[in-house]
């Protein structure tokens, strides 16, 4: 079998083009060459600390030039990066830490005074690397690494089934999980990125996820480091990002909706804040982490050049991409169903990609069988099989259980995505929420991705979130409202109503609670919400005396 290492595309890119820029970031910039003569340093480095291949190895580098040129130079040792979000908190990331067990240990002091004052890892940790000045009670610093003198011999090769790295979830609807990544999927996902978006050597990248962001250099982009916290994408500076983007010429945006967001706001500003004509150079934008509201689209559109669209891919750590759709077709046709409670049309499955839609169970499904696929407009769980599909969570056999299927047939590991919908008879896929958010009333099963849109379209409200309160042997659906100060409440409620009672499946909702502040979302994209949290926060405020005729409204 051939070595389909990641590292080798950046080995050849430096070779083809060695002087083209990899990386743009606020204080200069490496070319290809650099960076791979960069990461073959801190390769040589790292192996003269005994960090070898399969040795499970975190790395806790914001996005800089140390980020991108330790990931690739443990790609070519064959050890095995292990990436979790510093903004899920202490204790998560300590307990993400322990089911990891690295061997080895990359960060920067921040990073290391935690790991020494929590016990991050502690019994299994047993090489340190410091990634700022000085070695900071570590073996080493990257600094003296990249000064290890000799030449970086050929990495061992490696097999599409090799162990790459771990890349954590969210955790946004759940513990965080330690998802198995191969070498063999991520040279999938760099082939299916590059024929769905028809994305070619020598573009420009602008990418606020980090993670994401290893893939440009690997698609021979060169990436530009946004200046921002990577922690906290919804609070980045649209004028920031705007110059960026038109100092480097920006082909590539990619973004979570909460970024789309704020760039959106450009749009209000005066034109000589933007710039006459927008963002002339981009080709494409792609937004992921949670559909894009047509809202947000609309109003970041006008930016773009004309015939440019934002993409909106469908996927999960477990599996991406599952499928595309652009803004032209989001605006121009699915939106007016999402807002009449349809769902959200998150496109068609991209090429190699099989999407089956399976009945709707919280317990395991050992093997796929042809019984389970249900017919065209029948609401159930997606199910994701193709190149791109993880087989297993680290060291969670029971995660795995719940989350997988083999196919005995085919020998292919199917992964359940989670997330409920249906096939459309043109074969679009529609989202209609996480099936661990999906409220079973008295009356039926709603979905939030069915009632939240019906809602979000009354004027005055910023989202909604339907959560479930449980009360006398049922639950009852509740409509967390995060508003816009613009209208007064009573005035807004009026019209929560009137919405309700337009469709069948929310004309029996009629509690609706004003939600002050904004609702909790995920650290990764700012965008998912937390509606376990908002559901503990709806039945503490409806108190224990609540009755669903109550309608209470606050």
């Amino acid at each position: 079998m051939v070595s389909v290492n990641v590292a080798e595309h950046l080995v050849r890119m430096a070779a083809a083009e060695p002087d083209r820029p990899a990386i743009h970031f606020p204080a200069g910039s490496l070319t290809f060459a650099q960076l791979n003569a960069e990461s073959d340093a801190i390769a040589r480095g790292l192996l003269t600390l005994g960090i070898t291949r399969g040795m499970r190895t975190a790395l806790m580098v914001p996005p800089s030039p140390d980020f991108f040129a330790t990931t690739f130079a443990l790609f070519k040792l064959g050890a095995v990066p292990v990436f979790i979000d510093p903004g899920m908190g202490i204790k998560n990331l300590g307990k993400c830490l322990g089911e990891a067990a690295p061997e080895a240990f990359i960060g920067i002091p921040k990073a290391h005074m935690a790991r020494r004052l929590f016990g991050w890892a502690r019994r299994s940790i047993r090489i340190t690397v410091n990634a700022g000045r000085g070695r900071f009670y570590c073996d080493a610093s990257l600094n003296r690494l990249r000064n290890t003198p000799g030449q970086q011999d050929a990495g061992p090769a490696v097999q599409p089934d090799g162990m790459a790295a771990i890349l954590f979830t969210s955790g946004s609807t759940g513990v965080a999980k330690g998802v198995v990544y191969t070498h063999g999927i991520f040279a999938a996902q760099i082939e299916l990125l590059k024929s769905t978006y028809g994305i070619a050597p020598g573009e420009i990248d602008y990418c606020t996820f980090p993670l994401f962001a290893l893939f440009a250099p690997a698609l021979g982009m060169t990436c530009v480091i946004p200046d921002m916290d990577a922690r906290r994408p919804a609070r980045i500076d649209p004028h920031k990002a705007a110059a960026q983007i038109r100092r480097f010429g920006v082909t590539n945006l990619f973004g979570s909706p909460a970024v789309i967001r704020r760039l959106g706001e450009l749009a209000e500003s005066p034109p000589t804040a933007v710039g006459v004509l927008g963002f002339t150079t981009l080709r494409r934008v792609i937004s992921a982490g949670a559909p894009a509201s047509a809202r947000d689209l609309e109003r970041f559109m006008p930016l773009l050049p004309d015939r440019v669209q934002v993409f909106t891919p469908y996927g999960a750590t477990e599996a991406l991409p599952v499928a595309n759709i652009g803004s032209r077709e989001v605006l121009g046709e699915t939106r007016r169903f999402t807002e009449q409670g349809k769902g959200v049309c998150i496109g068609r499955h991209v090429s190699g990609v099989i999407v089956q839609i399976i009945p709707i169970r919280d317990e395991a499904i050992p093997e796929w069988d042809e019984s389970l696929e249900l017919a065209r407009g029948e609401i159930g769980e997606f199910a994701v099989r193709g190149p791109i599909v993880t087989k297993e969570y680290f060291r969670r056999p029971e995660a795995t259980k719940l989350a997988k299927m083999l196919d005995p047939r085919t020998g292919e590991m199917l992964h359940r995505m989670g997330d409920v919908g249906y096939r459309d008879e043109q074969g679009r896929l529609w989202f209609c929420g996480r099936k661990s958010h999906r409220v079973n009333a008295p009356w039926g099963t709603l979905f939030t991705d069915q009632v939240e849109p019906v809602f979000n379209a009354v004027s005055g409200v910023f989202r909604s979130a339907l959560v479930g309160v449980a009360r006398y042997g049922a639950t009852h659906p509740v409509l967390c409202i995060e508003a816009l100060p613009t209208r007064p409440w009573e005035e807004l409620l009026r019209d929560l109503h009137v919405a309700a009672s337009q469709y069948e499946h929310t004309r029996r909702i009629a509690t609706f609670l004003n939600y002050r502040g904004g609702f909790p979302v995920d650290v990764r994209h700012n965008s998912k919400i937390f509606r376990e949290k908002l559901a503990a926060w709806a039945d503490r405020t409806l108190g224990k005396a609540w009755r669903p005729q109550d309608n209470k409204r606050i």
